[in-house]
């Protein structure tokens, strides 16, 4: 395991079409509440996933370089957070948000997570109560999935954008990772493995961290939306 680092454990599934071979052309029609159209769902029982920050992108890009890492494929997009207009929302438990892409070109989606915490031993991790972990509400154009958060309740609360992103696959030490430049934040990384046993999977992360020589204390188990809403005093 990962002593003192925690990890936050959802389920595993496919929130993009680049994954499960969704073809944009053809399939997920606007405006359509979502039931496995193009998405895949995972068996594993698991995801275990920690964020890291990269102080330097050029530095590491050398470091996956060493790793004989490949770019699988370069992506871009926003996610526009959403809050209820009454009561108390907490990032770290749940959130909402509509994922619109820029490239490549895939459907908009409305998405819903909650999480709870949970400590086993020394491993902290959050898990998902929800079995798809990230659920996928609905799909349709941009306006039409702020008109349905509008109708239920909720408001806009701030975005995330993730540019010049690359999803890295570093297969001769068995894990993939991502590189997202965040405005208001800077650069992050984030790294996932799926299974049944999250102990496993917490020392698969701790190899690969060892790998990407990332120091400890630039890595966290908190969602994004959390690390980006306080660095920029939005909480």
């Amino acid at each position: 395991m990962i002593p003192h680092i925690g990890l936050r454990i959802v389920s595993r599934h496919i929130d993009s079409p680049r994954e499960s071979g969704y073809d944009s052309e053809n399939g997920g029609g606007a405006g359509s509440f979502l039931e496995n159209d193009g998405w895949e769902i995972m068996a594993s029982l698991f995801e275990c996933e920690v964020r890291y920050i990269i102080e330097d992108i050029a530095a590491f890009k050398r470091r996956l370089e060493e790793l004989g890492a490949e770019l699988l494929y370069p992506y871009e997009f926003t996610d526009h957070y959403y809050r209820p207009r009454e009561g108390e929302w907490n990032l770290s438990e749940r959130n909402l948000r509509i994922r619109h892409w820029t490239t490549p070109r895939e459907p908009t989606t409305v998405f819903f997570v909650k999480t709870e915490i949970v400590t086993i031993g020394e491993l902290q991790f959050k898990r998902a109560l929800y079995s798809q972990g990230k659920v996928p509400l609905f799909s349709g154009g941009l306006e039409e999935c702020r008109s349905l958060l509008d109708d239920l309740g909720f408001e806009p609360w701030f975005d995330v954008a993730k540019k010049d992103a690359g999803f890295w696959d570093v297969a001769q030490h068995g894990f993939k990772t991502v590189t997202e430049f965040i405005e208001g934040l800077g650069w992050t990384g984030e790294l996932e493995f799926e299974g049944e046993d999250q102990r496993q999977a917490g020392a698969n992360i701790e190899s690969a961290l060892k790998a990407l020589r990332i120091p400890r204390e630039l890595v966290t188990f908190r969602p994004i939306s959390q690390i980006f809403a306080e660095k920029t005093g939005i909480v």
